[in-house]
C-alpha cells in the first residue's frame, strides 16, 4: 500500500491499459463475430448445395420412371413414339449422371452410386437402341431405381449432418454474441471501479494534491472517451446482431428493405439514404428503399455511370475538401456530404446504398464508423443474393428451361388442387392438351434448333392467352396442357378456337430464313361431365386431340360422353 501511495501514476497507468485491453478485445470481438457470421453463411451453402443434390437425384428417378413405362408401352403395343420417348430419357438419364458427378464430387461416399448410375444409363441406351424389347430393361430400371434410393438416402443423411452443423453454428453465433455483450458489460464495470478507486486514492495523498488533481483530470477524460467508445461498440454491437438477425427472417426481397430501412438510421442517426438495385437488363438503378429527406433527393431510376462509388467499385465518401466531384442520381442541388457503397456479393454487383450526412458532425461519426456501415452494406447484400438465387433455384423446379411455362410435375400438383376446389364450389374445369401439329417432320426438315424456336413461340402465344387463374404448362415434348378452371363446355371451345387461331396466325418467317405455316390441334375434356379424377380427365382430354389430329388438325375438339378410342 505504501508503494502505491508513493507512485501516484500507478493507478492512471493500470486505467489506460485496462481501456487499451477492452478496446482490443472489443475490436476482436467483433472480427470473431463476423467470422462466426461468415461460417455461418457458408454452412448454409453446403445445405443448399446438398438439397440441389437431391432434386438432380428426384429428376433422374424420373427419367428412369419414364424409360419403363415407355418401353412397357412399346412392348404392349410397338408405339414407335413411345420408344423414342424411352430413348430420349435415357439420353437424358445417361446426361444427367455425368453432370451428377460433378455435383456430388463433394461427397466421395456416393462415386461407386454415381459409377453404377452412369454404366446402368449406357446399357439402357444401348439396349433400347438395338433391342428395345428385351427383357433385361426391367431388371436394369429397378437397379438404376436402387442406386438412386442409396444416393438419396446418402444425401439425407448428409443434409441432416449439415442442418445439424448449421443449427450448431447459429447457436454457437447467438451464445458468442451474448457472452461480447456481458463481458463488454464487466469491462465497463471493471473501469468505473479503476476510476472509482482512482478518485479515493488521489484524495488520501494530500502532498501532491494539485499535481493528483490535474492528473486526476486528465485520467477522467480518457477513461470516459474509453468509456464512450466501448458503449458506442457496444451499442453498435447489439443493432447488427439485431440486423443480422432481421435478414436471416427474410424471405422476400421488400422484407429486406424494409428491414434496412429501419435499421440503418438506427445505427447513423441523423443521416438520411437509400438502397438502389441494379435491373436486370443491368442498364439502369432503382430506388427500392429510402429513409429521411433521400427520398425526395435521389432520383427513382438512373444508369449505374451516375454513382462514382460504383464507377469506382469501392466506398465512397464525398464532403467538401476532399472530392468536389458529384454523383449524377439527384433531383435538384446535390447534397454537400454524402457516401455511396456499392452491393457487392458472390463477385456481383447488385446495386448501391447512399448515405446523406445532415452536418459536418454527423459526416465525421460516418467516417469513424465506416467499418459498422461496411458490414450492414456486406450484411445486405448477402441476403439479397441469397434470396435471388433461392428464386432462381425455386423457378427452375416448376418451369420448363425452354419454354418457360410450367413443367409437367407441377401441372399435376395443380390440377389435383384445382379439381378439389372445382368439386367444392361445384364448378366446371376445362382442360385443353395441345399438340403442334406436324412437328416430328418439322423438326427433321428444318433442324431440332428451328423448331425449339417454334415451341417457344407457341409458348409464348399460350401465355399470352391464358388469364391469371389459369395454368399453362409443357407437358412433354411438341405438346402443351392447359387448365382452365371455372368455365363451361361453350367457352372453353371459344376460348380453345381463339388459342388455334393465334397460333395459325404466328409470323411465318424463322430464323434461318425459311418460311412455313405453324398450326396446332386441341383436345378439350371437362370437369364433371367427361370425368372426375386427375388422370382420367387428362387420357380424356387426350383422346379429344387423337381424334382432331385424325381429322384433319388445326381445329378443336371435344370430348365425348363415351370414352373415345386412341388412334395410333
Amino acid at each position: 500500500m505504501q508503494k502505491q501511495l508513493s507512485n501516484p501514476k500507478a493507478p492512471l497507468i493500470l486505467t489506460l491499459l485496462a481501456a487499451l485491453g477492452s478496446i482490443c478485445f472489443a475490436i476482436g470481438s467483433g472480427l470473431f463475430l463476423y467470422s462466426n457470421t461468415e461460417k455461418l453463411i457458408a454452412a448454409r451453402e453446403w445445405v443448399e448445395h446438398t438439397q440441389q443434390s437431391q432434386l438432380a437425384i428426384e429428376r433422374l428417378s424420373r427419367q428412369v420412371e419414364r424409360i419403363d413405362t415407355q418401353t412397357r408401352l412399346y412392348a404392349a403395343n410397338h408405339d414407335e413414339s413411345a420408344l423414342r420417348s424411352a430413348v430420349s430419357a435415357a439420353i437424358t438419364l445417361q446426361s444427367g449422371s455425368l453432370r451428377m458427378k460433378t455435383l456430388l464430387a463433394d461427397n466421395r461416399k456416393q462415386d461407386q452410386n454415381v459409377e453404377q448410375i452412369q454404366e446402368c444409363a449406357n446399357h439402357l441406351l444401348g439396349t433400347l437402341t438395338s433391342q428395345p424389347q428385351a427383357p433385361g430393361i426391367r431388371a436394369e430400371t429397378v437397379q438404376c431405381q436402387h442406386s438412386l434410393s442409396l444416393m438419396a438416402a446418402q444425401e439425407g443423411d448428409l443434409l441432416r449432418e449439415r442442418n445439424q452443423a448449421s443449427d450448431s453454428r447459429s447457436k454457437l453465433s447467438f451464445v458468442t454474441e451474448l457472452t461480447v455483450v456481458l463481458i463488454t458489460v464487466v469491462v465497463l464495470l471493471a473501469l468505473f471501479g479503476l476510476l472509482v478507486r482512482d478518485i479515493i486514492m488521489r484524495n488520501r495523498i494530500a502532498r501532491h494534491r494539485e499535481e493528483a488533481s490535474a492528473e486526476l483530470e486528465e485520467s477522467n477524460r480518457g477513461l470516459e472517451a474509453s468509456m464512450k467508445t466501448l458503449r458506442r461498440l457496444a451499442d453498435e454491437g447489439v443493432l447488427l446482431s439485431a440486423f443480422r438477425d432481421d435478414l436471416q427472417l427474410c424471405t422476400t426481397t421488400d422484407e429486406v428493405y424494409e428491414a434496412a430501412r429501419v435499421r440503418f438510421p438506427q445505427i447513423f442517426p441523423q443521416t438520411s439514404g437509400a438502397i438502389c438495385i441494379i435491373n436486370n437488363s443491368r442498364n439502369a438503378l432503382e430506388s427500392m428503399s429510402t429513409w429521411g429527406e433521400s427520398s425526395s433527393q435521389i432520383s427513382e431510376v438512373f444508369p449505374p455511370d451516375a454513382c462514382c462509388g460504383l464507377r469506382m467499385g469501392q466506398f465512397r465518401f464525398r464532403k467538401p475538401g476532399a472530392s468536389e466531384v458529384h454523383c449524377g442520381h439527384f433531383v435538384g442541388k446535390p447534397p454537400v456530404r454524402y457516401a455511396c457503397v456499392p452491393l457487392m456479393a458472390q463477385g456481383e454487383t447488385l446495386g448501391m446504398v447512399f448515405l446523406q450526412c445532415s452536418t459536418e458532425e454527423v459526416a465525421a461519426q460516418v467516417e469513424t464508423r465506416n467499418e459498422a456501415l461496411r458490414q450492414l452494406v456486406q450484411l445486405t447484400a448477402i441476403t439479397l443474393a441469397s434470396i435471388d438465387l433461392r428464386n432462381k433455384l425455386e423457378a427452375q423446379s416448376v418451369r420448363d428451361s425452354l419454354t418457360g411455362l410450367f413443367n409437367r410435375h407441377f401441372m399435376e400438383i395443380a390440377l389435383d388442387r384445382e379439381l378439389a376446389r372445382a368439386a367444392r364450389r361445384k364448378n366446371m374445369l376445362a382442360v385443353f392438351m395441345v399438340d403442334v401439329d406436324h412437328f416430328k417432320t418439322f423438326n427433321d426438315r428444318y433442324s431440332h434448333a428451328t423448331g425449339d424456336s417454334v415451341l417457344k413461340k407457341v409458348a409464348k402465344v399460350i401465355g399470352a392467352s391464358i388469364r391469371t387463374e389459369d395454368v399453362a404448362c409443357r407437358y412433354g415434348g411438341e405438346e402443351f396442357t392447359i387448365i382452365v378452371p371455372d368455365t363451361t363446355i361453350e367457352a372453353a371451345q371459344e376460348r380453345a378456337e381463339l388459342l388455334r387461331a393465334a397460333v395459325e396466325a404466328l409470323p411465318a418467317a424463322l430464323e434461318n430464313g425459311l418460311h412455313t405455316n405453324v398450326t396446332i390441334s386441341i383436345g378439350i375434356a371437362i370437369f364433371p361431365n367427361h370425368a372426375t379424377s386427375p388422370d382420367h380427365l387428362l387420357r380424356r382430354a387426350d383422346e379429344a386431340l387423337y381424334r382432331a389430329k385424325h381429322e384433319g388438325r388445326n381445329c378443336v375438339r371435344v370430348a365425348d360422353s363415351v370414352a373415345e378410342v386412341v388412334l395410333t
